[in-house]
């Protein structure tokens, strides 16, 4: 896909397997001022295209929406403590929000859901 990954973990093992994935950049899913420290060092200045999201504790849906370019995109697949359409074009105009419920995909439309990840799986793979 040409993307590249920042991702969040709590422990150690879970680094390793990120790592193991060939996630180069990687920081904390449990403090939020250590995330926010960490990107803006990993991206020296730059901004974000999208921001998929499942964090809602610790700022971490502000602190990520910041992250963004103007006209980025931030992806919630949280189900709690997450922004209203309302909220997020009141606090961030210039970012697209999205809701994704992929459980309710999953759930009432499994033979799409099924199709989205073999979409996925191959454009990982290249």
């Amino acid at each position: 896909l040409g993307a590249i990954v920042y991702a969040t973990a709590g422990h150690e093992e879970k680094r390793e397997h990120l790592r193991g994935m060939g996630v180069e950049y990687i920081t904390s899913s449990r403090n939020g001022a250590e995330f926010e420290a960490d990107m803006e060092r990993f991206l020296d200045g730059e901004r974000l295209d999208v921001v998929l999201n499942s964090l809602t504790h610790d700022g971490y849906i502000s602190r990520s929406m910041r992250l963004l370019k103007p006209g980025g995109r931030f992806v919630e697949i949280g189900k709690r403590d997450v922004l209203t359409d309302q909220e997020a074009r009141d606090n961030f105009p210039e970012v697209r929000y999205h809701l994704l419920a992929t459980d309710t995909i999953a759930e009432q439309e499994p033979d799409r859901f099924h199709g989205l990840l073999q979409r996925l799986q191959g454009a990982l793979r290249g």
